[in-house]
């Protein structure tokens, strides 16, 4: 992790032998207790206090320190030439220096960032960084995108992701979408339902396989690049602490789920016999089949994968609907978010973007029939326009004229 290491690590094992020791400037330190994140450690035999933003177990390095920007491109370019990944998640990215008492996103940080976005260029143009710098805000996915990392994970999509998912009501990702609309109007961002830190998904909406499908479409036919934290497409559970948040993934019923023939480092869900990844590739109505059926549509439909965005108001709180838009296509969504058929309902979309005329619209996923709508000079609004709409169901349309 760039912004810190292990109180078990060499580097901060060495650090504790005393102050000239080699590694002793990799980390800050303070004669004296200075507040939240400061702790007590003996260096030799004088009491000093480091600093760990996070924990006491997690001490953050010296970036004022050039040794150890140097020791972090030696990490990077040993899995990027060596190892030949593709990129790198960015932990805690916010956290890289302090200034006082800003313990975050300070100008040294987005320097530091500048610099290394070049690094990591040279060895590889391809390489891609994506960071996360948590915060609800869409508006901080833009301040560390120019020329620091190739995409900054959007927190504030996520939360009206799983909070319309769980409570079955539009309202969350309609403000979510309200405000990226203003802060990052052009979705180059990064987009999830939740990762390493937060409980994950299935737990989230009770075990119910119905509402994580939702909160899959949700995320799967938004703008931005989806990422899906590892276990989540076959509904692996889990809540804190986070090494239960971090379990090995399940990928068959085998003993330790087919993760390892040794010992894994910690005991894999009850549930891993019946919910893994060799089970739901045989039932088509799995959780993994809705994602892969997903991620099939978004890759075969440009306009989902990299149309603008077109928000559509409905009647009902419990249906969310939006249009994906390129030149040459449009396609229409409709999700059901509750466990209610839903018959009475209306369309309206007040805006000059979708050409006028009259569209056939064609299902290309789920199970709805084919429709008809009139596209007027400011837009349309339409009253139930493909009948019922089952309970926790998404529907795609291809817009033709």
């Amino acid at each position: 992790v760039l912004n810190h290491s292990s109180n078990q690590h060499p580097f901060f094992q060495n650090a504790l032998t005393g102050e000239n020791a080699p590694y002793h400037d990799w980390y800050v330190w303070s004669d004296t207790y200075n507040g939240n994140g400061w702790h007590e450690a003996t260096v030799g035999s004088e009491t000093k206090y480091y600093y760990g933003y996070f924990c006491d177990c997690m001490p953050d390095f010296n970036y004022a320190n050039p040794a150890v920007t140097a020791q972090m491109e030696n990490v990077v370019s040993f899995w990027l030439k060596d190892v030949g990944i593709d990129g790198f998640r960015i932990d805690a990215a916010k956290h890289l220096f302090e200034k006082g008492t800003q313990l975050e996103n300070v100008p040294a940080t987005h320097t530091w960032f500048k610099e290394f976005y070049p690094f990591y260029k040279s060895i590889n143009q391809e390489a891609y960084i994506v960071g996360e710098v948590a915060q609800s805000s869409a508006r901080l996915t833009t301040d560390y995108a120019d020329e620091q990392m190739d995409m900054i994970f959007d927190f504030e999509m996520a939360n009206g992701f799983m909070n319309s998912a769980r409570g079955e009501s539009n309202s969350a990702i309609n403000s979510a979408v309200t405000f990226t609309l203003q802060d990052a109007p052009d979705w180059n961002f990064a987009t999830f339902l939740t990762n390493h830190d937060q409980n994950r998904v299935m737990s989230v909406v009770d075990g119910k396989v119905e509402k994580a499908k939702v909160a899959a479409s949700l995320l799967l036919t938004s703008p931005g690049t989806p990422f899906i934290y590892y276990g989540e497409e076959i509904g692996m559970a889990g809540v804190k602490p986070d090494e239960d948040i971090r379990l090995p993934m399940q990928w068959d019923g085998t003993e330790n789920g087919g993760f390892t023939d040794g010992i894994p480092w910690r005991n894999l869900n009850s549930d891993y016999s019946t919910v893994n990844v060799a089970v739901e590739l045989n039932d088509p109505d799995s959780l993994l089949k809705y994602y892969q059926q997903l991620i099939a549509i978004r890759n075969t439909y440009v306009a989902i994968s990299s149309g603008s965005y077109l928000p559509v108001a409905t009647s009902n709180s419990k249906i969310y609907a939006a249009i994906r838009q390129t030149e040459k296509q449009t396609i229409l969504i409709i999700t059901n978010l509750s466990k209610e058929t839903i018959s009475d309902y209306s369309l309206t979309y007040d805006g000059i973007d979708i050409k006028r005329g009259k569209y056939t619209l064609t299902p290309v996923f789920g199970t709805q029939e084919t429709g008809n709508l009139t596209v007027m000079k400011g837009g349309f609004s339409v009253i139930s326009p493909f009948g019922a709409l089952p309970a926790y169901t998404t529907s795609i349309y291809l817009m033709e004229r």
